[in-house]
């Protein structure tokens, strides 16, 4: 009679335990089956993990890729910026959390109608900005530190013009504290839903500040005398590039193609895609402070989803690392790190 009570006992546990992911932690050497540590976003998920600020699911996988919700992304930032809140015995798990946002002004009431659904970057960029000004938050050392020039930046941010007038003053103000740095086509994708490693990353940036990607205005030549200035280099292209813009002159698409994209069957729409953020960002947190930046040697389209790229770490000490990654592409342009060999 008495075990058949204990496990009756434990039936009931079983039954009533919460499923919310957030509440389910991994040990400080996270060992969520989807989750290697060759991932880009494994930095970031260990920390927010050993934190105690996002946990994964019963079945001991993290779900990097899945979509995050309203609750859970406003549970893990209230948490990150140090308030506790008692979860409500036989009520809505949430709703302490929610309560404490809005007593801080980062979510105003009847902005969501439903906390359970997918939360969008631009909701995601609105909070933090909201936090980011916060004069109690700032005494902990967390803020946005928004250049005073930031409206010069809206040409950095391709879909900008899409925006409402709301939305552009968050998008504007998240982009140029470094905090989202946006697509490789130069979007900032407002309206796209959030996964949940990107919650992390733009979480990390948020907290740390070492983390953050600070724009760079492109240089102005309105000025110079001499038109020869401004004819294209290797250099110059590259550095466009590498801060977003993909609106190339025949000249510069041809230096593209010839010296800095050698690979086999290159095209606009492969340039275009190309994750030269994702790969400053992995290799930044792999390396942590002694990265100094990399070069990429030579790439080669595996398949229409798939490259392998020959990269040369340069580290702050002077030194080198040489790597073979292979990245891969999903349906949402979204891209991973599949594969890293060190070769020298």
């Amino acid at each position: 009679m008495r075990k058949l009570f204990f496990l009756i006992l434990i039936g009931i546990m079983l039954i009533t335990a919460p499923l919310n992911p957030v509440m389910v932690h991994a040990s400080s050497e996270i060992q969520f089956s989807d989750v290697k540590k060759t991932d880009w976003f494994y930095p970031t998920v260990s920390k927010l993990v050993e934190k105690g600020y996002i946990g994964g699911y019963p079945d001991g996988t993290f779900k990097p890729q899945n979509n995050i919700r309203v609750s859970e992304f406003t549970k893990i930032l209230i948490s990150a910026i140090g308030y506790q809140v008692d979860v409500s015995k036989g009520g809505y798990w949430a709703e302490g959390y929610i309560n404490k946002a809005k007593e801080l002004g980062i979510i105003k009431d009847g902005e969501f109608n439903d906390y359970e659904r997918y939360i969008t970057r631009g909701e995601m960029a609105r909070m933090i900005v909201r936090a980011g000004t916060d004069s109690s938050i700032k005494e902990q050392g967390i803020s946005l530190d928004v250049p005073e020039n930031y409206k010069e930046y809206s040409s950095l941010i391709t879909d900008y013009s899409t925006l409402d007038p709301n939305s552009q003053d968050t998008a504007l103000k998240i982009f140029t504290s470094g905090i989202i740095s946006g697509f490789p086509d130069g979007t900032i994708g407002f309206n796209k839903n959030a996964t949940r490693a990107e919650a992390c990353a733009i979480l990390m940036r948020f907290l740390e500040k070492d983390q953050r990607r600070i724009p760079q205005l492109p240089a102005d030549f309105s000025n110079t005398l001499y038109e020869e200035k401004q004819i294209p280099n290797a250099a110059s292209v590259f550095e466009k590039r590498k801060n977003g813009l993909t609106t190339f002159s025949a000249e510069e698409l041809k230096i593209l193609l010839d010296e800095i994209y050698p690979g086999d069957n290159l095209t606009q729409k492969w340039i275009d895609t190309y994750p030269a953020e994702k790969l400053y960002e992995y290799f930044g947190q792999k390396y942590s402070d002694t990265f100094y930046d990399y070069i990429r040697t030579s790439e080669k389209i595996i398949d229409n989803s798939t490259v392998e790229c020959d990269i040369t770490v340069k580290l702050s000490d002077g030194g080198t690392k040489k790597h073979k990654v292979r990245l891969k592409i999903d349906d949402n342009q979204f891209w991973s790190v599949i594969s890293d060999d060190i070769v020298q």
